[in-house]
């Protein structure tokens, strides 16, 4: 099937305005509450970090007493969204309207497997890292340009991340709708369903992409400028930051989520139920 752009975000923000109120919910408990917590309790570190950037030894120090909150902050921040992830697109994939609670429940029952994933990717990045750079820079190492060599492999991982990531794009739909919960079988099954449509898959992402950029950095500036301007870089200030891009940041990934739901329903085809109540 031929996948079509204009269809996908148009079903996508159909179902958004259908079921508002509950991702208006799912968002702000799982995307916008971690990046609460996080500027709450760290923005005194933050705060020190910026302040000792031009000390790499005091900069260092800082980074060493706060490792340990950085990475719970980091780690629970990363499951939260997975679970805002998988929670949004059972919604938006149900056309019974589930509750937030139900949502959130299935988001739970699909956790380890995104997880696992995750962890597969993760060690496959490394894997591909380490074999292409070291590929690459020998290969130009023999004929006397290391520099070159390692700005080629930099190129080429960058190309083979971007391949791959669009290649497992439909994962958590694959996951939660389709209910595959082997992670080695959700990836097979995302990496078919994305055939002879990779390229046209990069452009509408990258449009998406560079849309969330443009729209992030002029409210931002509209939002927050004003205050940095007044308080500096002060802990307010920071917090301040902290909300507004909290907000977007979650507004963008329910966006995201619903988008990926309906390009996982439009290449998969959609079941009996799906199909059988529209948005309307």
């Amino acid at each position: 099937m031929k996948f079509d752009s204009n269809r996908a975000w148009t079903d996508a923000m159909a179902a958004v305005r259908a079921n508002r109120e509950v991702l208006l919910a799912l968002g702000g408990v799982f995307f916008l509450l971690p990046t609460l917590l996080s500027t709450v309790f760290l923005t005194d570190v933050q705060t020190r970090i910026m302040a000792t950037m031009a000390q790499p030894e005091v900069l260092k120090q800082v980074m060493r007493e706060n490792l340990g909150m950085m990475l719970a902050f980091g780690v629970g921040g990363g499951v939260a969204q997975m679970i805002g992830y998988l929670a949004v697109t059972s919604l938006i994939s149900d056309r019974q309207r589930p509750t937030v609670g139900e949502s959130i429940r299935a988001g739970l029952r699909a956790l380890p497997s995104l997880f696992a994933v995750a962890v597969i990717v993760f060690l496959g990045v490394m894997l591909a890292t380490v074999a292409i750079t070291m590929l690459v820079a020998g290969l130009f190492a023999l004929i006397g340009a290391p520099r070159a060599g390692s700005m080629v492999a930099v190129v080429l991982l960058m190309m083979a991340l971007a391949y791959a990531a669009i290649k497992l794009s439909l994962v958590v739909p694959v996951i939660v709708n389709e209910g595959v919960r082997n992670p080695v079988g959700a990836m097979a099954r995302s990496w078919r369903l994305t055939r002879r449509n990779s390229a046209r898959l990069f452009g509408f992402y990258l449009l998406l992409t560079l849309g969330y950029f443009v729209l992030a950095i002029t409210l931002t500036l509209v939002l927050a400028g004003p205050v940095m301007l007044l308080l500096g870089q002060g802990g307010f200030a920071l917090m301040i930051m902290g909300v507004v891009s909290g907000a977007i940041s979650a507004a963008a990934s329910v966006v995201l989520a619903a988008v990926v739901a309906q390009t996982h329903r439009q290449l998969a085809g959609p079941t009996p139920e799906f199909a059988a109540s529209p948005f309307e």
